[in-house]
């Protein structure tokens, strides 16, 4: 490496003098006009970056040309020391964009069976191939909606330096340079501060930049439609890693150039999904005047659409107004949707708005927003896991499909028919529509509704939910409906569907017709002797079942749970595919599906024939209504076709019912878990002296100025690798990106405790965490210390402590003192108002005690949050509490999770998760002050 750059202190000599003399010629342009991109200054074999204007329209739509794959480099995920390697869908999206950019082409993707949590990779290897090109200038890119921590995942995608800088050395520009395409003088230092002698390596780690930190990114929010310099976060995170490993230098480095919106090389611009029209069209004509994108992506998967009201007219006429605003420069638009009633419906509205126009600027191309059909096997970013081969041809495979609720599907099904022609449309008839959804929820549950009740009645879950699982509330919200507006000559059937609902409320008390079926795949277990695992869409959903199958009373031959436990395996989706290579063998249960096991299922050839797929009716009419035209008119599917037919062929009988595309999903229903933590109301046990944090997802917190909070903040010197760092609640601003626990995410953490042995109850209240505590203690001391007495077990145990840290000495009480923590025979009898800890005081002393008795690293840390200090400061279940507990220790400094022996997979699925619940700060102050 040092011979290959030996030259490079001169070379940035010379590049820096050349940036000075280019700073000020672009000074003395933009006093008398605008900025224009210049055009390439030499001739290339590859096609011209951007047209100067939108080219005719002609019937025949030039090819792709596949350009991206060849300018590959090294990508590297967090703590990974193996390459990534994008997936074929990955690819064929960037050189979709590449050719969108290039042509001003319009059109409509169908990423599918998985679809992209983000897109902003694909920009990123696009850039990569415009690199390759010779184009320093990169491509000019706009994404739409988004969220305000759309970014977030490229701060945990690294591009490999040693790539970078071979780049940056083949296109330096000195005495000019042949292969160059498109100048940019000011890249080259940029790009060649990356050099050894700027970044020692620590314990031979690695020093790859992050490609957040590489390209200039931006966003226009409803705060802020404008377009800020990024130039203060280029390069951020690394320099900010020098900074925490002691390596920190005074560098120079100039990025004013590199992260001017007007300027910007390789640049992405966001626009925030809550902007209004106005406020979309604003931005957009601010970025005009900066310098147009030269492609669009619009992201209309799943998640957007189910958020987002009225999707379909709002993306369409987000799409019609680019061409507005950019006029002669109109970039091209990619759609990338994930499902091909979207797609269908929504290259539908298009041509109809666009029929409606005036006959100068309609189109008449049939290739307009033509669909391009894209197998994708790998989710999130599209990036396979380091090691895993992408099987392009998965084997055919037969599988078995299981339909159950019929009762409930008629009941909602009408009830949404009701809806549609009531006065006003559904929209007007929402009760009656969330009355439907109700019941859909309530059929999918893989336990009774007595299990969900028990659930939703601790104290950590917030009213709110518990008023979402009340079928009387919304009953009564739909009897009032029809009392003050009414449904006309529908009435009689209403009263008929909620008298329905009311029967089905009742008689799926101890198990749902789902939770029935589920129970009779097990049973099969104690009669062939195999294993059965079985696969649930949320961790919410895998615990509830396991409670429900642990009391069920109607195993064949008086077998209880107990007696098949060892041959039951009971994973979420996000755990399945880590764990199908140690499931051979066993017979495979979907208890649903969402884009995970729809993808596995699908792809993957460790998924065995014969795997049951578990449905409702109405997620069965979705599913044959997404994979009928898919086999029917997309050729580009065709290696899932055999697997896709096997599921069809037992779909074919269900009822039509066209509602359930505007209405349903393939993936279960499920009900949104609120914990008591996401939600505080100010008359309900809010401290004088609380601060208000209002949230940009519509949340309102009210915690003390000293509560702990965790924000992400990956370029700041004190965060951790995964993104986090700890600060106090009066120490919070505007714009901070805060940590807030979901249930879901609640779910996984302990979920992954109980894997490692933490003894973890979710409904255990302090009183029997502490007794439970005690019995763990006594236990370990009975199998670890055999010593006649107490005196004696404490002088060993004392012995012991100080073998593993000699510097405790000074800091361990008497003898007598150290006898209280293992005397707990009176513990049981012991009222909880008199019980104590009986622990160490100090976390240290703690932690080597507990090593001693021979607790994990893991549940040391869970008994000390969880137990020790909770009693300590608290006697009663506090909901937001024990989400903090779990908070410390995901993303304390020094994680005792991330240094632990959970899987690095895990540990991925979590932190992914924990920045998808982050949520930016709209306001923080006194609650006082608010008022």
């Amino acid at each position: 490496m040092k011979t290959r750059f030996k030259d490079t202190r001169k070379q940035l000599n010379d590049l820096l003098e050349v940036q000075r003399k280019r700073r000020e010629q672009l000074a003395k342009l933009a006093a008398c006009k605008p900025v224009v991109r210049p055009k390439p200054t030499t001739k290339s074999t590859t096609p011209p970056p951007q047209p100067e204007s939108a080219p005719a329209l002609t019937a025949s739509e030039p090819p792709i040309i596949p350009r991206s794959r060849e300018a590959l480099i090294s990508l590297y995920q967090d703590d990974s020391i193996q390459a990534s390697e994008p997936s074929s869908a990955l690819i064929a999206l960037a050189d979709l964009y590449l050719h969108a950019a290039q042509h001003r082409s319009r059109h409509i993707s169908m990423v599918w069976p998985a679809s992209f949590k983000t897109l902003t990779v694909v920009h990123a290897l696009a850039t990569l191939a415009r690199w390759h090109e010779g184009d320093k200038q990169g491509i000019r890119g706009l994404l739409f909606p988004v969220k305000t921590n759309a970014f977030y995942r490229l701060n945990h995608l690294h591009f490999d330096r040693l790539s970078l800088l071979r780049i940056a050395s083949d296109l330096a520009e000195v005495n000019g340079n042949p292969k160059v395409t498109r100048s940019m003088c000011d890249k080259d230092p940029f790009l060649f501060w990356l050099n050894d002698s700027n970044l020692p390596q620590v314990s031979e780690e690695p020093f790859n930049p992050t490609i957040g930190e590489l390209l200039p990114l931006f966003m226009a929010t409803p705060d802020s439609v404008g377009w800020k310099a990024c130039d203060s976060r280029l390069l951020a995170l690394t320099r900010a890693k020098l900074a925490r490993r002691a390596h920190a230098k005074a560098l120079q480095m100039n990025c004013s150039v590199i992260g001017d919106p007007r300027t910007a090389p390789d640049a992405l611009f966001a626009l925030d999904g809550r902007m209004s029209e106005d406020e979309l069209r604003q931005a957009c004509r601010e970025l005009a005047k900066l310098g147009p994108p030269e492609v669009v992506l619009v992201q209309a998967a799943r998640a957007v659409r189910f958020e987002a009201t009225s999707w379909k007219g709002r993306l369409t006429r987000f799409c019609l107004m680019l061409e507005d605003v950019f006029s002669d420069h109109t970039p091209g638009i990619i759609v990338v949707t994930d499902e091909p009633h979207a797609a269908y419906r929504l290259k539908d509205e298009l041509w109809k708005k666009n029929q409606k126009r005036d006959s100068q600027r309609r189109w008449h191309s049939p290739n307009e927003f033509q669909i391009v059909g894209m197998p994708s096997t790998v989710g999130a970013e599209g990036l396979l896991p380091p090691g895993v081969t992408e099987v392009a041809h998965p084997a055919p495979r037969e599988f078995d499909v299981s339909i159950v609720d019929a009762d409930a599907a008629k009941v909602a099904n009408k009830l949404v028919r009701i809806a549609n022609v009531a006065p006003g449309g559904r929209d007007a008839a929402k009760p009656l529509s969330e009355a439907a959804s109700f019941l859909s929820r309530l059929a999918a549950l893989p336990c009774g509704v007595r299990h969900m009740s028990e659930y939703l009645a601790g104290p950590d879950v917030s009213g709110r939910t518990r008023a979402a699982f009340d079928w009387p509330s919304h009953m009564g919200a739909a009897q009032e409906f029809d009392r003050s507006i009414g449904v006309g000559d529908s009435r009689p059937a209403l009263l008929e569907c909620l008298s329905r609902g009311s029967e089905l409320f009742r008689s799926y008390y101890n198990a749902t017709p789902f939770a029935h079926k589920l129970a009779a795949l097990i049973a099969n277990v104690s009669t062939n002797k195999r294993s059965v695992a079985i696969v649930f869409t949320k961790a919410l959903y895998r615990r509830l079942a396991e409670h429900f199958l642990a009391e069920y009373d109607q195993y064949p031959a008086g077998v209880t749970y107990e007696d098949i436990r060892e041959r039951v395996h009971l994973l979420s989706a996000a755990q399945l595919e880590e764990h199908l290579g140690g499931l051979q063998g066993a017979t495979l249960v979907f208890a649903g599906l969402n884009e995970d096991c729809l993808r596995l299922l699908l792809t993957d050839n460790r998924v065995p024939a014969h795997s049951v797929l578990l449905l409702t009716q109405r997620a069965g009419q979705f599913l044959r209504a997404t994979l009928k035209p898919i086999v029917e008119q997309m050729p580009e599917f065709k290696s899932y076709k055999p697997r896709m037919e096997s599921i069809l062929r037992q779909l074919k009988d269900l009822p039509e019912d066209a509602s359930i595309l505007s209405t349903a999903g393939y993936v279960l229903p499920t009900f949104r878990v609120e914990l008591s933590s996401d939600i505080s109301s100010p008359e309900h046990e809010v401290a004088p002296d609380s601060w208000l944090i209002r949230f940009d997802n519509g949340v309102t917190q009210y915690r003390r100025d000293t509560s702990d909070v965790y924000v992400y903040d990956p370029v700041s010197q004190h965060a951790t690798d995964a993104g986090f760092r700890m600060c106090q609640v009066r120490s919070l601003e505007a714009g901070d990106k805060v940590f807030v626990m979901s249930a879901e995410l609640r779910e996984m953490v302990e979920q992954a405790l109980r894997d490692e042995g933490v003894p973890i109850q979710s409904d255990r209240t302090f009183e029997s965490a502490l007794r439970g505590y005690h019995e763990q203690v006594q236990k370990r001391l009975a199998q670890r210390f055999t010593q006649a007495t107490l005196s004696d077990k404490v002088r060993s145990i004392r012995e012991e402590m100080l073998a593993f840290d000699p510097h405790l000495e000074s800091r361990l009480p008497t003898l007598q003192a150290m006898r209280h923590w293992i005397d707990l025979g009176r513990s049981p009898n012991t009222p909880f108002e008199e019980l104590r800890p009986q622990a160490p005081l100090r976390e240290n002393v703690f932690k080597t005690f507990a090593q001693v008795l021979g607790f994990s690293s893991l549940e040391t840390a869970y008994q000390w949050q969880r137990v020790i200090m909770a009693v300590r400061t608290s006697r009663r279940l506090d909901g937001r509490h024990v989400s903090d507990i779990y908070t410390y220790m995901l993303l304390q400094p020094e994680s005792v999770m991330a240094h632990s022996n959970i899987k690095r997979q895990t540990l991925k699925q979590l932190f992914d998760k924990a920045r998808e619940s982050v949520a930016t700060v709209e306001y923080i102050g006194p609650l006082k002050e608010s008022k």
